[in-house]
């Protein structure tokens, strides 16, 4: 009777963890632990720490490892080529563009050409130039503490979440093995790697000829999303179902934090109302169907939140800089519905 009811338990138990649930629920609390950590240190952007675990969270430790180095790699060249491009151009906007867009562009073209999870730290690289350049280039004295911020911030993110995966696996073994994922053909990689720089040099010219205040917003997201779709298949396909959970994020942070919160509250009240929709965003991750949409969902609510110590409401801020998001998230979208449309890496035929 003892066996039945352990082997039911487990049979139970099993059953749950395919659901994503377990992974949701550990991935939420480590989003949430890492926010409250980059607050505690008091640290610009508190959000990017819950946004890395968000973004790095995989069913398995290796996997977590692998793409935590990765991701660190990406990180420490995209602060170098930030802090360059601010020390070389910060005088001349126009120069600054061309040279954003190209590092972009180049890092487009060498996650397309690299395998599996290396792709991702290229990504990573374009990322975080791109927002080292936004944010310092009005007051490009501060960039190196720009970066070091940003590079503490992702560093919280990782350790939370490889320790949240490290603490789920004990007792189950060493991760399986992986399949190696094909890889786009030559002249798609150099098309995205061309779409990518397009994107990006055509979102700062916009920026730097309407003096748009969240501008830099505009361009930063216009091209974390060229460059994301640049190393995934299929990635036009993607894109509307990306764009759908982007808007679905900024409107469900927007009323997490004018509707739910509404005035600076302590941690625990922040933790409580995050939660459930990190939670949802977590779990939606794992389920094929809905990946795409969900990546976009965890990045814009994030955004829209804005979760800081002490927190800051300005609805008419906030509408801006969701705007801003938004419009270049659906920027980067017809870049890549509109740009070459028949060089797209494709999964099948």
């Amino acid at each position: 009777m003892t066996r039945s009811l352990i082997d039911h338990l487990s049979h139970g138990l099993r059953r749950l963890a395919a659901t994503g649930v377990p992974f949701g629920i550990r991935t939420t609390l480590a989003a949430l632990t890492a926010l409250w950590l980059a607050m505690w240190l008091q640290l610009d952007t508190p959000r990017w720490a819950a946004w890395t675990v968000m973004s790095l969270a995989l069913p398995t430790r290796g996997l977590v490892a692998r793409k935590g180095a990765w991701r660190m790699i990406g990180t420490v060249l995209g602060l170098v080529a930030g802090v360059v491009g601010i020390a070389a151009f910060a005088q001349a906007p126009s120069a600054l563009g061309l040279y954003l867009a190209l590092w972009f562009g180049l890092s487009a073209y060498v996650g397309g050409s690299l395998p599996g999870l290396a792709s991702y730290g290229a990504a990573l690289g374009g990322l975080t130039a791109g927002l080292i350049v936004v944010l310092s280039s009005d007051a490009p004295l501060s960039v190196f503490g720009t970066a070091l911020a940003r590079g503490a911030e992702i560093s919280l993110g990782i350790g939370c979440v490889y320790a949240a995966s490290a603490l789920a696996e004990i007792g189950q073994g060493p991760p399986p093995a992986t399949s190696v994922a094909a890889m786009p053909s030559s002249d798609v990689v150099a098309a995205n790697a061309l779409r990518t720089s397009l994107v990006v040099g055509a979102a700062w010219a916009i920026w730097i000829a309407t003096a748009w205040p969240t501008g830099g917003l505009f361009v930063a997201f216009a091209g974390v999303v060229s460059i994301i779709f640049a190393t995934m298949p299929d990635s036009d396909r993607r894109a509307r179902a990306y764009l759908w959970g982007v808007g679905v994020g900024q409107i469900a942070g927007l009323g997490a934090k004018y509707y739910l919160l509404g005035t600076p509250a302590a941690f625990e009240i922040l933790a409580v109302v995050l939660f459930p929709f990190l939670f949802v965003g977590a779990v939606a991750v794992t389920d094929l169907r809905t990946t795409g949409a969900a990546i976009g969902y965890n990045l814009s609510f994030l955004t829209a939140v804005d979760p800081m110590n002490p927190m800051q409401y300005d609805l008419i801020g906030s509408l801006n800089q969701s705007l801003a998001v938004f419009v270049g998230i659906a920027f980067a979208v017809a870049a890549f519905e509109v740009v070459l449309p028949g060089r797209i890496w494709r999964t099948a035929p």
